[in-house]
């Protein structure tokens, strides 16, 4: 951990060659020594070069990777050295060069937890054969460093375990900040999956990173996704004009898909006019792709990159992203790193489940107590009209107000039906089907005592979602339009270009009141103020946004945003009626 603070607090020299490794090593020897070594490492780590052991202290609480100990030193000196390390909080290894090895300093080396001994050919100054035995000997130290993330692992389950729900983004990054660094990776990230679609959701890139490594701002073109070929044709999306200058929306527009091995040799690939970019073809068989070399992948050409590791984040065995990391130099991926950086994306699958578990909650207990207060509040009306009538009865013995109970009664009965339809749809739409929009909507007018009113429908196409608790929205809101602009209402659904609306050509709803018409007990007539919670309800069950506005005609407009993964939607100015469909006599 002391590396981190080091590189944080401490940049790199303009003027010094860039240091293919992040790899911070301290030595100690005389001034021969550090000139061979500096032409011989530098380029490769940094190196911090003392010829006086009195620093030493201060050296080591800065935070170093690797000592390297010349016997340039006298022994006392070179004890006095070692000393400090094995005192030091940090202990980081020792690689000790001589030629010849002092019983003194033999035995302070066997007190340091980690010591390697290089042995030079000579007393005089590295020959190339030392050179290659001390990069061999820095080389080993380096692969071990980046080889083992447990400290990591364990600060990062602290900090994310203990992260209120506002504080979870911020930890993520700066787990993955740790995870880069102690790997001396490039770039970290976190693709969240949902829907077959993997989505970037952190990201942390190295500050050595050059800001055109990526190409983003050389005016190269770089992919952005795949197209998924699983039929004889496909379409391929076309790129919202407002998402183009962000690259991460860009990316997150393109669903990333595989080709069967079932294919025919020939299949059609339809492209918008308005889309935005170039499109290639390209395929190979499972067999070529095993003998391929992976860096000839474009993903790694792309991005310069050597090395890959990609760990799946799994959730009580739910797949909830991948983990990836990001490397330009080769490097081995050892299986008990690989274990330890899955322990990491596990955490961070655990905490996002546990932090939506809380979101959930906090819903569901808001309302509960907005139910409460339905409940003690708007039922508590209907109930005292019906216990006065009941005494008026059996004080009069007049017969004629019961009629007055039994309409008190069945306004209680339809206000307890819609609080537990209302309950109902407070599950997520976990596993949704196909739903033929236009059909759905058809059913619930059926459903509805619409009298004289009109309904009229555009070219809707289908949707991902629950086919009958869509229908009990679409039910709620034509009988919403009925009671509210009367019995010879026009009501419309047509396609927006992000979802579909509905829209009648009644009075509309004020706009000062527009942000309150779905909350539980909202009504400005007879209803029982629940039909349009039902359907803000049904609509975050499956994810989507509804908001209330006005129609052209000046009527009340209910439109639906559905998410940005399901097919874009294209409003059509064409309408046809189809005016009353079943006999209401």
């Amino acid at each position: 951990m002391n590396r981190d603070s080091r590189r944080a607090t401490e940049p790199e020299a303009t003027d010094q060659k860039r240091c293919e490794r992040s790899f911070d090593v301290l030595s100690v020897d005389g001034p021969e020594t550090r000139t061979r070594i500096t032409e011989a490492f530098e380029s490769r780590y940094r190196f911090q070069h003392v010829t006086s052991p009195s620093s030493i202290e201060e050296e080591l609480e800065d935070g170093v990777d690797c000592l390297v100990v010349g016997d340039g030193l006298a022994t006392d000196e070179a004890c006095s050295v070692l000393e400090d390390v094995h005192e030091s909080r940090s202990s980081p290894p020792v690689i000790y060069v001589s030629s010849s090895l002092d019983p003194a300093i033999g035995r302070a080396l066997l007190e340091i937890e980690r010591a390697e001994i290089v042995s030079k050919d000579g007393a005089d100054s590295l020959t190339r054969t030392d050179v290659k035995r001390l990069q061999a000997c820095l080389d080993e130290q380096y692969h071990r460093s980046i080889s083992d993330v447990r400290e990591v692992v364990l600060e990062v389950s602290r900090s994310l375990m203990g992260a209120a729900s506002d504080e979870t983004d911020i930890e993520i990054e700066w787990g993955l900040q740790l995870v880069g660094r102690q790997l001396d990776a490039d770039r970290c990230l976190v693709f969240e999956y949902d829907e077959g679609v993997l989505e970037p959701t952190y990201c942390w890139d190295a500050p050595s990173r050059d800001a055109d490594d990526d190409g983003a701002s050389s005016g190269e073109p770089r992919p952005v996704g795949i197209a998924v070929v699983d039929e004889p044709s496909v379409d391929v999306p076309a790129i919202d004009a407002e998402s183009f200058p962000g690259f991460d929306t860009l990316s997150q527009s393109f669903d990333p898909y595989a080709v069967p091995p079932e294919m025919d040799d020939e299949f059609d690939i339809e492209v918008p006019d308005d889309f935005v970019g170039s499109l290639g073809v390209d395929g190979s068989r499972n067999d070529e792709i095993d003998g391929q070399d992976p860096i000839e992948h474009p993903y790694f050409r792309a991005r310069g990159l050597e090395s890959i590791l990609a760990t799946p984040i799994v959730v009580d065995w739910e797949l909830e992203g991948i983990l990836l990391i990001e490397q330009r130099t080769k490097r081995p991926w050892p299986r008990s790193l690989r274990q330890q950086v899955q322990t990491v994306g596990e955490l961070v699958g655990y905490t996002h489940d546990r932090d939506r578990r809380r979101r959930e909650l906090a819903r569901k207990n808001e309302r509960l107590e907005r139910f409460i207060s339905v409940i003690s509040h708007d039922l508590r009306n209907p109930l005292n009209i019906l216990r006065g009538y009941a005494d008026l009865i059996e004080e009069t013995g007049d017969p004629s107000h019961a009629t007055d109970v039994v309409v008190a009664a069945e306004r209680m009965e339809t206000m307890i039906d819609d609080l537990l339809t209302l309950a109902r749809q407070d599950e997520d739409v976990r596993e949704p089907d196909t739903v033929d929009l236009e059909e759905t909507v058809r059913a619930a007018w059926n459903a509805v005592e619409t009298e004289q009113s009109k309904l009229e429908t555009g070219s809707i196409g289908p949707v991902d979602g629950n086919r009958s608790r869509l229908q009990q929205a679409f039910e709620n809101l034509f009988r919403n339009a009925v009671e509210h602009a009367g019995p010879s209402v026009t009501v419309r659904v047509l396609e927006t270009e992000r979802g579909f609306a509905v829209e009648d050509d009644g009075p509309g709803i004020p706009s000062e009141r527009r942000d309150r018409v779905f909350q539980e007990g909202h009504s400005s007539g007879d209803g029982t103020g629940l039909g349009l919670s039902i359907v803000a309800a049904v609509a975050d069950a499956h994810g989507w946004t509804v908001t209330a506005g006005s129609a052209d005609s000046g009527g009340a407009r209910f439109e639906f945003r559905i998410s940005q993964n399901e097919t874009d939607r294209r409003s059509h100015d064409l309408t046809r009626s189809v005016g009353p469909l079943r006999d209401r006599s």
